[in-house]
């Protein structure tokens, strides 16, 4: 038996999105950090809680410095892809 399919919207209550977001942080940023292990990529994650207050996550290979210096030099058209 399947899952049923949940609508994705806005959570309306301050206080409920606020409780999502610091149950799910934690989670995605996990996955990142397994991301950047299994397929070997840098990985910066930067997050904005509902109240404004930023999370961050980098890989455990470069420092942000590293990968944003790498990412600026890449062309437009490089960083579209």
């Amino acid at each position: 038996m399947g899952r049923v399919k949940l609508k994705i919207k806005k959570l309306e209550n301050p206080n409920g999105r606020q409780a999502t977001y610091a149950k799910r942080k934690h989670g995605i940023m996990k996955k990142a950090n397994e991301l950047s292990i299994l397929c070997d990529v840098e990985i910066v994650l930067l997050m904005f809680s509902p109240t404004n207050k930023p999370s961050l996550c980098i890989g455990k290979r470069s420092s942000l410095e590293e990968i944003i210096e790498k990412f600026a030099q890449l062309t437009p058209q490089e960083r579209a892809k």
